[in-house]
């Protein structure tokens, strides 16, 4: 449907208009009826009021059936119900009729559509024209009626034109802050995908830096590997050489290459950027690889290691990476509170309906003040550029978004240990998976 032949949608105030002209038809049937009027008024009344049902049809007509602007509409509404409430007043008694109610209707309903300023412009129009058609006929008792009747009339218009207007104000502030809040809501979905994003690159950052901290000691356990290799290929340029000592040194060397290629192997893959997927993992192998990979640093600080890893110990719901980047940090701050050496003790176990994994250090402990604070971002208990800050809340937040918990019991001067729960896999799941990751 094009614009032009668009039927203008009408409102609760419009559907109101109609109905009032219709209850006011009704009750005019009914006055003309049962109410005593002047014989030579009665012909003229009947014509003007027919005239009137008429004219309110044709209105209601346009109302519902055109195009038309209503606001239009009423103006020229409202000047012809003023004419038809003079003659209403002239030819039923004027002073003496009752007619004049017709006009607080009138005035209240165009108050309420149209506002104060409105309201009160139409109050003075039906106060002229009913002071105009009622002139000449009162004396002291009826001039106070009169002044009533227009008192009573400029109130109504001032009231309900008031409330319109307020009513009018609160649905505008109502829209404007729905659109606020909408607003609002896309700035914060906005803003969660964006900290999304920052979280998972904080993670990654994070990841990278633990990485870091290893960066010397995986140089030298390559480098050992590579000496050995660099001595083994002097052999192969003897062509008077020992076979059976050239074969000897080929396995070591293939050896030795094996060696670092496990180094770089599995730091790649610890490092690498993954997204979080769940699929069965066996903690017991994920924990003997992480061992593996800090071996060197072990080694090199002088920790002894304890394992007591549960067998057979069932698998958890999870993303492998990133419950190995838990582990990782746990275990680098182990051998960070033991500066001087120490034992590190790695435990799992199942217990009830979850798998249970502990990490514990011989360490320096934490302060029992601190213990509140340490899963809070950038907080710290290392010496400047030693800790970021970051490593215990992005690892809490992994083992809750596996529904797991991380607690923490310390004690000054004696050690730390950390306690890791997931909830197991029920066997039947494990069977329906079949072989899981580890």
């Amino acid at each position: 449907m094009s614009e032009k032949t668009k039927k203008t949608e009408l409102t609760t105030t419009d559907y109101a208009f109609l109905a009032v002209r219709g209850l006011v038809i009704l009750g005019g049937m009914l006055w003309l009826a049962f109410e005593p009027h002047p014989v030579a008024y009665k012909e003229n009344l009947f014509y003007i009021f027919s005239t009137f049902v008429l004219y309110s049809v044709i209105l209601a007509f346009v109302a519902l059936k055109t195009n038309f602007k209503l606001e239009k509409v009423y103006l020229v509404a409202q000047a012809m119900d003023l004419f038809f409430f003079g003659l209403f007043v002239k030819f039923s008694g004027g002073m003496e009729s009752d007619v004049y109610v017709a006009m607080y209707l009138l005035v209240a309903l165009h108050s309420y559509y149209y506002g104060i300023m409105r309201g009160l412009a139409l109050a003075l129009l039906c106060s002229i024209v009913y002071v105009s058609v009622v002139q000449g006929q009162w004396g002291d008792h009826t001039l106070n009626d009169l002044f009533m009747r227009l008192s009573v009339l400029f109130l109504i218009s001032g009231f309900l034109g008031f409330l319109s207007e307020k009513a009018r104000h609160d649905k505008h502030e109502l829209v404007r802050t729905h659109m606020e809040l909408k607003e609002l809501q896309k700035r914060l979905v906005n803003a969660y995908r964006n900290l999304r994003d920052v979280k998972k690159q904080v993670a990654q950052s994070e990841k990278l830096a633990s990485v870091g901290k290893l960066a010397a000691e995986l140089a030298h356990e390559i480098n050992n590997p590579l000496d050995g290799i660099k001595n083994c290929l002097s052999v192969f340029k003897d062509p008077d050489g020992d076979e059976e000592q050239k074969k000897r040194y080929l396995a070591l060397i293939e050896e030795g290459l094996k060696d670092i290629e496990d180094v770089v192997k599995n730091l790649l893959e610890y490092v690498k950027k993954h997204e979080f997927k769940e699929e069965p993992v066996d903690l017991n192998a994920l924990l003997s690889r992480t061992l593996i990979m800090m071996d060197c640093k072990f080694r090199r600080q002088k920790i002894r290691l304890r394992k007591a890893l549960h067998e057979p110990l069932p698998p958890v719901m999870g993303d492998t990476h990133h419950l190995q980047q838990v582990f990782f940090n746990l275990m680098l701050n182990a051998v960070d509170a033991m500066p001087d050496g120490g034992t590190l003790t790695v435990e799992s176990a199942p217990v009830g309906d979850h798998v249970v994994v502990k990490i514990t250090d011989t360490g320096i402990g934490i302060p029992k003040a601190m213990i509140k604070n340490i899963f809070q971002p950038f907080y710290t208990t290392k010496s400047d550029g030693k800790g970021t800050g970051l490593g215990l809340p992005i690892s809490l937040d992994i083992v809750e978004k596996h529904g797991g918990t991380m607690d923490v019991y310390s004690f000054q001067g004696m050690g730390t240990t950390f306690k890791v729960s997931i909830k197991a896999m029920e066997s039947a799941k494990v069977l329906a998976m079949g072989d899981y990751k580890s």
